[in-house]
């Protein structure tokens, strides 16, 4: 497989548009590029629906590299349904992972497969060491653009560094230069690993943090059931599963990878899998507090109220060394 299609088959995309291109080698050939480049730069539509939702940081990102250029509305059916649910959905999931560096006061943050996740330009101001990890390819992208977000005081806390999350040396290099202990996050990168590649990075994980400290956390062993719970809370049971099929065609699409194959059929295999890494697991609501979200503002007094309720489920997975193991 090619490097551009394999990295975005495996790395960069919850929900990209069919038939676009990141063309890596135009961007990273030009000095400066700048927003109104000819090139079509395609980064990952989380980055769109974060914006879409009005995320801050997000907007701030996604309008310097054109991202109403990214996704082809006519391309997707019911296109306002799945723009609604999905910028509800990633706004949660890159909040929640927000909200729990912040509430247990971690310092030291390593975010897997990054690609351009606007999360150093939230963290860094707030005094937080941001390293992104991703392939090489993604860094050097990350090396031309990340700089227009990073104000001089906070230069020192944001690095990008690649690691292949499946890739032993790369991980634990990347993770060298933290003092302290660590938390690991991940968001939408899971599903692209096959479960080798999701045993070879909890093993990582698992040296990284029997060393620093800290813990892995993500939501995406539950992102089925955390997805269906945000969609039937706005759409109802019925027309939720359309959804869901329709958002998973449109991963599997562009992917050419089967979710059903990568994703694990229930919580317990998940749990098992992950113990037998010798990591235990916590799960906790996805957030500490009711968040202000910006996704849902503009949703009936009975949505929001169903939404909060929701948050409260234990979706996030705080995933830690086992000692006894």
């Amino acid at each position: 497989m090619p490097i551009v299609k394999k990295f975005i088959a495996a790395v960069l995309m919850p929900f990209l548009v069919a038939g676009l291109l990141f063309n890596f080698t135009s961007i990273t050939s030009a000095a400066k590029p700048e927003p109104s480049s000819s090139v079509v730069y395609t980064a990952p539509i989380t980055l769109y629906w974060l914006a879409k939702a009005g995320v801050p940081e997000a907007v701030e990102y996604a309008k310097y590299i054109n991202a109403e250029s990214i996704i082809k509305p006519d391309n997707i059916a019911h296109f306002e349904r799945v723009e609604r649910i999905n910028k509800i959905y990633q706004e949660i999931r890159y909040a929640s992972l927000n909200d729990f560096i912040e509430s247990e006061k971690y310092t030291n943050v390593m975010d897997l497969g990054c690609g351009v996740s606007p999360r150093f330009m939230y963290l860094a101001p707030k005094g937080i060491n941001y390293v992104g990890t991703d392939l090489q390819d993604v860094v050097n992208v990350l090396n031309i653009y990340a700089p227009n977000f990073i104000k001089d005081d906070t230069k020192k806390y944001v690095d990008f560094k690649v690691a292949d999350a499946s890739n032993y040396k790369e991980m634990m290099s990347a993770a060298k230069g933290f003092d302290g202990k660590i938390c690991i996050v991940e968001e939408g990168l899971l599903m692209y690993l096959s479960h080798d590649q999701q045993k070879a990075m909890l093993a990582s994980i698992r040296d990284i943090l029997k060393k620093n400290g800290g813990c892995f956390v993500t939501s995406d062993f539950v992102a089925g059931e955390s997805f269906m719970s945000t969609n039937r809370t706005i759409y109802g049971d019925e027309d939720a599963i359309v959804i869901a099929k329709e958002t998973q065609k449109l991963y599997e699409g562009v992917s050419e990878i089967l979710f059903d194959d990568t994703m694990f059929k229930t919580t317990e295999e998940a749990v098992k899998f992950i113990e037998d890494q010798g990591l235990k697991v916590e799960m906790r609501p996805l957030f500490q507090s009711t968040p202000d979200l910006r996704s849902i503002r503009d949703l009936n007094n009975r949505d929001i109220a169903s939404i909060n309720t929701m948050l409260q489920q234990k979706l996030l997975w705080v995933i830690t060394v086992d000692d006894k193991k």
